[in-house]
């Protein structure tokens, strides 16, 4: 029998509707998000109308803290069910404790990080991608890898264009100010400090699938130069509000 990653015990919960567990937890979870987003760390959002009714997306943007996957969650005001973070597998999928206590907590979707025998190919992790979107949710991605120091915006990576154009959806492009001194990296407690969010109108993939390797890679690499630039620039321009 042909082996499928969707047929893997590993993996499968991921391609199928959240358990009970999970939907408690994202309810409480929700709860006491909006009510710290709302009154201790008020988030003021712009451009919700970008924000794509029917059909899944890619949601990205710049990086400086824990806080930033909740904000862009309540931005959406669809709810933290509703978004899956890549993970790497090495980590989060291996340890077999560690996988089947927190996929009752968040949605994660495997990345191999690591070459070896035991490593996901990216289309394993984009197979994965499309069964958890087809359910109709969407997955967070920050181009930057890590957060970022206050201020300073790493240069983007290619993967967020990369699955843009893989899974054929499109990217919701966001920028966030405030995050990096309500809860910068390196602290433990969050500090009362507005935010601001700013959602961008969306980037539609381009089909590259005619393309030879080399056209398809320079393609890549515009579109996240484009990507990087225009929340560098809305950034900017947030800072100066």
């Amino acid at each position: 029998m042909k082996y499928s990653i969707l047929e893997d015990p590993r993996y499968r919960h991921i391609a199928e509707p959240k358990s009970i567990l999970f939907q408690i937890f994202s309810f409480l979870f929700d709860l006491y998000a909006n009510s710290v987003l709302t009154f201790y760390t008020p988030v003021k959002v712009i451009g919700r109308e970008h924000i794509p009714k029917d059909q899944p997306f890619i949601f990205v943007s710049n990086h400086n803290s824990h806080m930033d996957i909740a904000i862009l969650a309540y931005a959406t005001r669809m709810g933290y069910e509703k978004f899956g973070f890549l993970a790497a597998k090495d980590y989060w999928f291996d340890n077999s404790f560690r996988r089947r206590f927190f996929k009752n907590l968040i949605n994660l979707i495997p990345i191999s990080r690591k070459q070896n025998p035991e490593s996901l190919d990216l289309e394993d992790t984009i197979t994965l991608s499309k069964a958890f979107m087809d359910l109709g949710n969407n997955i967070i991605i920050f181009p930057e890898g890590s957060r970022g120091e206050a201020g300073k915006m790493q240069r983007f990576r290619k993967g967020a264009v990369k699955f843009s154009m893989g899974l054929n959806v499109p990217i919701l492009p966001a920028a966030i100010i405030g995050t990096e001194k309500a809860w910068p990296k390196g602290k433990k407690w969050m500090q009362s400090v507005p935010i601001t969010v700013k959602i961008l109108p969306i980037i539609h993939p381009q089909d590259s699938s005619n393309l030879s390797k080399t056209d398809q890679n320079k393609l890549l690499s515009e579109t996240t130069n484009f990507l990087e630039k225009k929340i560098i620039k809305a950034v900017k321009d947030l800072e100066k509000t």
